[in-house]
């Protein structure tokens, strides 16, 4: 009976353990890891426990665990504690927290996406497909509809030679970005002209240069020609040596008939198309669109409205505002502006706003500070009035005290009144001269 009563209890213990740790396909790592990161594929957070950002990240990330371990990938999915290990941390280069990072067979890679389950799971697989698949020619239109939210690279001919070498090398530096494919000839043709070609916006388009640019021509095809900026993927279109057109849209007015914004967003849209048309704009420019305006009032450091255009160098931190008002921008007149751009800044003649400057840079911290703060009245005026408002409320009550407190020394307090003082000392006198005068009379 003692026996089934313990059982009881154990299985209890067991249910309540289990349901206050749960299960997870995420692995602890420790200094070893350093010893087996070159060895298949490992998708590691690198994480802080003081960290706020880190621990918003925990529960997401213990999903991407579940669904790459569902998806039977060979990924194993690890965490890092960088304060118990900072060994590891020194080796890796990690300078923040949270840092996420892909490891293929050596080949480290950094994620700069955004933090949703769906986000991480998709570049993990990204990273642990084929660098070069190998598909069939009626495969091509399965590939060209992917292509229109992400473009795709193929490679047509006999797998061998310097293009294909070329291509192979692009491939290894981009493959956690973008996806490579490759057709051999069919059985029915004995040798298909070697090219290589990128699907994007409904359009091949061939690559016509020397074999040695081939990386950096796919580093600049590897977008859409028209598609949303956001703080993550910023910088990489920055990285590919493109100026951004930038546009401040809507995610909500663009689909919105009478309004401004959505004027804007599909000329803009409408030029970036035109542009192919002229290598050399399409070569030095990318279209990219905002959703809001806060993004673009930090580069700017002034408040923007939805329904602006301007061009930012995200190398310099430099950006170009246009003549036009955005009401009056034409097809014509936004191409007419990057040419004159593009020359100016050729020729050194350039009005340039912004920058990377020592005063630049403090003025901007400071307008962040304050845009931030203004941002959080803004959105939650109770909570941000309860964060500044009861420490101010204190900070007050401790000035006023320590203002309005007298500290003063009162004479009386230590010396009492000087009356009685001197009545004492002349009791004192009287008191002595009474007993000379008897000290006399006894002789």
């Amino acid at each position: 009976m003692k026996s089934l009563i313990s059982l009881k209890y154990l299985i209890v213990l067991l249910f309540f353990a289990e349901a206050i740790n749960p299960p997870t396909a995420v692995l602890d790592l420790s200094e070893k890891f350093l010893d087996v990161k070159d060895e298949g594929m490992w998708f590691v957070e690198f994480y802080a426990p003081w960290c706020a950002h880190c621990k918003r990240l925990h529960p997401v990330w213990d999903q991407v665990g579940h669904a790459l371990s569902d998806s039977n990938l060979p990924i194993r999915v690890g965490k890092l504690d960088c304060t118990r290990f900072p060994a590891v941390a020194n080796k890796l280069s990690i300078q923040g927290y949270p840092t996420i990072m892909f490891f293929r067979n050596g080949h480290a890679i950094d994620y700069r996406g955004g933090r949703e389950k769906e986000s991480l799971v998709s570049f993990a697989k990204r990273c642990a497909a084929p660098i070069i698949e190998a598909v069939k020619e009626n495969q091509l239109g399965k590939i060209k509809l992917s292509a229109r939210s992400q473009p795709s690279f193929v490679f047509f001919g006999d797998s061998s030679g310097p293009l294909f070498d070329a291509f192979s090398d692009a491939a290894n530096a981009k493959f956690s970005v973008a996806r490579f494919y490759s057709v051999s000839p069919s059985e029915n043709e004995s040798t298909l002209r070697q090219r290589v070609v990128v699907y994007k916006d409904n359009m091949e388009i061939e690559f016509n240069g020397e074999m040695s640019t081939l990386k950096d021509w796919v580093t600049r095809e590897r977008w859409p020609g028209f598609l949303q900026a956001t703080s993550s993927n910023l910088a990489e279109m920055g990285a590919s040596g493109k100026l951004i057109v930038l546009i401040v849209s809507s995610e909500s007015q663009k689909f919105n008939a009478t309004s401004p914004v959505r004027e804007l967003h599909k000329i803009a849209e409408e030029s970036s198309n035109e542009m192919r048309k002229h290598p050399a704009l399409w070569n030095r420019f990318q279209f990219a669109w905002l959703d809001g305006s806060d993004l673009a009032s930090q580069i700017q450091m002034a408040t923007v409205s939805e329904s602006h255009l301007f061009i930012f160098n995200y190398t310099s931190y430099e950006y170009y505002l246009s003549e036009d008002e955005p009401g009056q921008m034409t097809i014509k007149s936004i191409l007419t502006f990057l040419e004159q751009t593009a020359d100016a800044i050729d020729k050194g003649t350039v009005i340039a706003f912004g920058g990377r400057h020592l005063l630049t840079r403090m003025k901007r911290m400071v307008f962040e500070l304050y845009w931030n703060i203004a941002q959080m009245f803004a959105t939650q005026p109770l909570l941000s009035s309860c964060l500044f408002g009861v420490p101010i409320a204190f900070l007050s009550i401790i000035c006023y005290s320590i203002c309005s407190a007298d500290f003063t020394v009162d004479r009386d307090e230590f010396y009492g009144d000087e009356d009685e003082i001197l009545d004492e000392e002349e009791g004192d006198e009287l008191d002595n001269s009474e007993i000379d005068e008897n000290h006399e009379k006894a002789e």
